[in-house]
């Protein structure tokens, strides 16, 4: 790892926070980090625009080109470019890590439309602040519900409920379906439903299934991830969106991902 990351892992903030932004005055940015005492989170300030985040390398990484850059390489990767979204739309954001696809759909729906899953700490709390006005739940979605073992691996946002090969410790977290959510809430319509979840991705299609009826879109991150092993799960989640009535929009063959529209709409 470079030396500059190295120093901004250190858990002396004031340090870490000077060489964050060391970094980005050298490549002529006038972007600012800053470290929130009282939330125990970074920020990233992009003019007017305030971005919260937990895990200091990972939003250098993220944001040093800045946040509409950032929105709108999410936007692309996810395809939404084929989706047309109106005031009213229900988004579900699995895996919400710190909210930044509410970064490229703040205008296109409600703040009250946008509802997230997110059982990791630092990230649910960067979600509440970065998207205020949307339904923030701090669980993890799944095919049961109950509790279930949540491995955190923050830098690289590769935690998940399956165990992977590299994380820094675990923590037990609340699980629910979305098809229990979805009809304990009365939803009756989703535009999209996205889907990262760190390899964890068919058990959370299969706890929807029964409210796949009213989903529009889905859009899947199948990659390298799932285990020890880092096994792909696009093949299967593929597979069953397909047997259950959508069909493929668009591919992403960089990162894996997809975007499916189901043929009853």
């Amino acid at each position: 790892m470079k030396i500059g990351y190295k120093i901004m892992q250190t858990r002396t903030y004031s340090i870490a926070v000077a060489m964050a932004n060391l970094k980005l005055l050298l490549k002529g940015s006038n972007l600012r980090i800053s470290y929130n005492q009282k939330e125990k989170l970074f920020s990233i300030k992009d003019k007017e625009k305030v971005h919260f985040f937990g895990n200091l390398v990972r939003g250098h990484r993220l944001y040093q080109r800045g946040l509409k850059k950032r929105a709108e390489d999410i936007f692309k990767s996810y395809l939404l470019k084929h989706i047309h979204f109106e005031d009213n739309d229900i988004v579900v954001d699995c895996g919400a890590n710190y909210g930044d696809l509410w970064l490229s759909l703040e205008g296109k729906i409600n703040k009250t439309s946008y509802i997230t899953f997110e059982p990791g700490i630092l990230e649910s709390k960067s979600t509440k602040l970065n998207a205020p006005g949307g339904v923030h739940n701090q669980l993890g979605l799944s095919n049961t519900v109950g509790n279930s073992r949540f491995y955190v691996n923050e830098e690289d946002a590769d935690s998940s409920l399956i165990e992977p090969f590299n994380f820094t410790h675990y923590v037990d977290v609340l699980t629910t379906t979305l098809s229990n959510y979805v009809k304990s809430n009365n939803i009756k319509n989703i535009k999209l439903f996205k889907v990262e979840a760190e390899g964890f991705e068919p058990e959370i299609l299969e706890g929807a299934k029964e409210v796949l009826h009213l989903i529009n879109y889905v859009a899947i991150d199948g990659g390298y991830e799932r285990g020890k092993n880092n096994d792909q799960t696009f093949s299967k989640t593929c597979n069953f969106l397909l047997r259950n009535n959508f069909e493929m929009v668009s591919i992403n063959f960089k990162w894996s991902r997809a975007l499916f529209v189901n043929k009853r709409f």
